[in-house]
């Protein structure tokens, strides 16, 4: 549960807020709504604004909360745990500190304790839905399927939509969003501009026969990851059909996507390649197991539902795999191939693209000397060379990646055939595309504040454009 009253989607309210500053500097509410508002442009300045926030606030209750959230999303889950459990030492009876240090528990594999809190929370609030929802979680997790539905049912039985505040003048596009109660959702807040766009959220598992849709134009399936959320997806098709709008990334399609189904849905086209990737239960992994399925090391393990490298391994040899498994949670993983498309000096470059509504449109090049690359990891700030690849890519994808690619990836855009969507993907040494993932998962943010970053912009404005087209285009 993140504290903000609303969602922040571009650098205006940003400078709003810096101007409310500059009249009053020490103003905690204000210096919270900063660094919430760098959070949802993606900033590397939110985890120090939050921090100033603290400084002047040590008990501050949001502040404590999503500096939390912001550190275990960047993977420091034991930070998060100790951000945690200082909001409830000083929140005692504020059941969002007990939901959140439930969650960071359970994520930590310590189910009794983590059900312990989210029991505490319910003894304040006992209709909290955030903590019921965290308890389905909890028993999904260990294998409790009808406890897990049940919760999830008590979870959004009283509310399933919230709509978020209107800031225009003008009568708005009213956008009904669509997200899941286990995560796995589009970052669609950069798009909705709430001077144009009045947004309310719905999360389908609250859906039933006879419930009535809050009044929209357009609906955007927020929903994207295919392997984690298989039966939200699925209740999102009986909201489609009694929705009389049209919708952006239809159930069926994202469903296509998910990481053990790339394959065959990709499979055949011309200049990709795509690792062999296999679903097994966790008691299925073994050295002896995988070598007579025809697997080689070294391999990647990976926990289906977790983004930006959460909880993926690359075991590079047998005797490492017992231990790999053990970093990695979850009843069923993913077998992944590797394969190597380092340079000559180590470099590992992933490049991302979007698809959107027949387009594809550059979002940024990511070079690091590690496997397991992401822009927020990667050594980008520290090289100039770097930066300026990534220009180039950004300002003549064709000229960068070469017909071959392109072609794959135009390819491969109609394959998956998502309204909103998108590649994680490399190049090898003949030209291939080497496809990491290609979902609706992909995220965008906009470039850091300062020159460094500046060629970002127009890619970044790109997209952005092209999304709120997008959507009031199906809104007609």
């Amino acid at each position: 549960m993140r504290i903000a009253s609303r969602h922040y989607s571009d650098e205006g309210h940003l400078a709003e807020i810096d101007g409310r500053l500059l009249e009053t500097p020490d103003a905690v509410d204000v210096l919270f709504e900063r660094a919430c508002c760098l959070e949802d442009l993606g900033w590397d300045e939110a985890a120090a604004a939050y921090l100033a926030v603290l400084k002047h606030d040590p008990r501050h209750l949001g502040a404590l909360t999503n500096l939390g959230l912001l550190v275990t999303g960047r993977g420091d889950a034991a930070s998060g745990r100790a951000l945690f459990t200082q909001a409830l030492v000083h929140h005692p009876r504020e059941p969002i500190a007990n939901v959140n240090l439930g969650q960071a528990l359970l994520e930590q594999g310590e189910v009794l304790s983590a059900e312990a809190q989210f029991t505490a929370a319910l003894a304040v609030d006992s209709d909290l839905f955030a903590a019921h929802h965290g308890l389905a979680l909890l028993y999904e997790r260990t294998g409790d399927a009808a406890r897990a539905e049940r919760q999830l049912e008590r979870a959004f039985e009283k509310r399933s939509s919230w709509t978020m505040p209107y800031a225009g003048t003008a009568p708005p596009l009213r956008v009904l969003l669509l997200v899941s109660a286990r995560g796995g959702d589009i970052v669609t807040h950069p798009f909705l501009d709430d001077r144009i766009m009045q947004t309310t959220m719905f999360v389908p598992e609250g859906f039933r026969n006879g419930t009535i849709l809050p009044e929209h134009d357009v609906v955007f399936n927020g929903i994207g990851d295919a392997d984690r959320c298989r039966t939200s997806l699925e209740r999102v098709r009986a909201i489609l059909a009694q929705s009389p709008a049209k919708a952006i990334n239809y159930p069926q399609r994202v469903l296509a996507t998910a990481r053990d189904k790339t394959a065959a849905l990709l499979g055949g086209i011309a200049g990709a390649t795509l690792p062999r990737t296999e679903r097994f239960a966790r008691r299925d992994i073994s050295v002896e197991n995988l070598t007579q399925r025809g697997w080689r090391f070294p391999l990647l393990l990976r926990a289906p539902g977790y983004q930006a490298g959460r909880y993926f391994e690359r075991v590079d040899e047998p005797a490492g795999l017992d231990a790999a498994l053990a970093r990695v949670p979850g009843e069923d993983l993913f077998a992944i191939e590797f394969i190597d498309i380092r340079d000559a000096k180590g470099d590992v470059r992933k490049y991302r693209v979007l698809f959107i509504d027949g387009r594809l449109y550059p979002v940024h090049l990511a070079i690091s000397n590690h496997w397991k690359v992401h822009y927020f990891s990667s050594n980008m700030a520290e090289r100039a060379e770097h930066r300026e690849e990534e220009a180039r890519f950004l300002t003549d994808m064709p000229g960068v990646l070469g017909t071959r690619a392109m072609t794959a990836l135009a390819a491969i855009e109609r394959a998956v055939s998502l309204d909103y969507g998108g590649i994680d993907f490399g190049i090898d040494a003949n030209g291939n595309v080497v496809v990491f993932e290609a979902n609706a998962t992909m995220a965008v943010y906009p470039p850091a504040a300062g020159e460094m970053y500046a060629y970002r912009r127009p890619a970044y404005d790109a997209v952005i454009a092209a999304v709120r087209r997008l959507i009031a285009e199906r809104a007609t």
